[in-house]
Parts: structure tokens; sequence; C-alpha cells
């Protein structure tokens, strides 16, 4: 089921070359980088020790979130988009909702005011991704 509503690729890259490589290629896209959490020291910090790595980055389009909260303010609860990189047994992968997906389940009538914006941002963050993986 999260298949159809997380993007999820798999790179060769280091984790921390990963996230370096999300940033590059958020900008190329023409996404600003908003924040990044890393959740592995935030939890290890909490007494919680991670055998993981884990980092989310709060990517945003601004024109995209001006169109979609001008159809419903309540889409704001979905921004900014978040990447998760992150580790798994050895391998680093890096994940992402899926707007286009996730966006006409929960306020189709604001879909509706912007037609495919939502698969116009699925296919800018799958951009990023494959941008990063490679």
């Amino acid at each position: 089921m999260t298949q159809n509503f997380v993007y999820v690729v798999e790179t060769s890259k280091s984790f921390q070359d990963a996230v370096v490589a999300v940033r590059k290629a958020a900008e190329a896209q023409k996404w600003g980088i908003l924040g990044d959490y890393d959740f592995s020291e935030i939890l290890a910090a909490k007494g919680f020790p991670q055998t993981e790595q884990v980092k989310s980055l709060d990517i945003c389009a601004p024109g995209h979130a001006h169109a979609l909260m001008g159809a419903e303010r309540l889409t704001g609860l979905f921004m900014p988009c978040s990447i998760l990189i992150f580790t798994d047994k050895g391998k680093t992968k890096i994940a992402a909702m899926r707007p286009g997906a996730v966006m006409p389940q929960i306020f189709p009538q604001a879909v509706q005011q912007v037609g495919d914006l939502p698969q116009k941002i699925d296919a800018e963050i799958r951009a990023i991704l494959d941008g990063a993986a490679r």
C-alpha cells in the first residue's frame, strides 16, 4: 500500500554523499531547502541510540505552495515536502511522499482547482530523488 503513496530509491552513495546530492538535486529543480532534521542524532541524544542513520530535508517550491494553499489552506499541513535519507542494513535509500497520490485522496476539491499540479510536484520530486541517487 505504501508504494502507492511513497517513492523510494536506493543509491550506491554513502549516507552523507546522498544528503549532499539531495540538496544539489533539489536546488537544480528550483526547490529551496527550508531545514533538516537528523533523527538518528536527535533520538540518540534522548537516550535512544540508533544503529542506522536517518535525516529529513524539508524542501519547498514557493509557487506550488502558493497555488495549493490558495485552493485550500489545510494543504499547508503537508508542507514543506520532506525528503528522507536513511540507511537500511548498510544500504542508503532516499524517500518522499507522493503529493499526486496523497492530495487527491485528502483534498479532492483543492485538486480540482489546481488541476495537474500534484502530479507535476510528483514528477519534480521523483526527478530530485532520481538525480540524487545517480
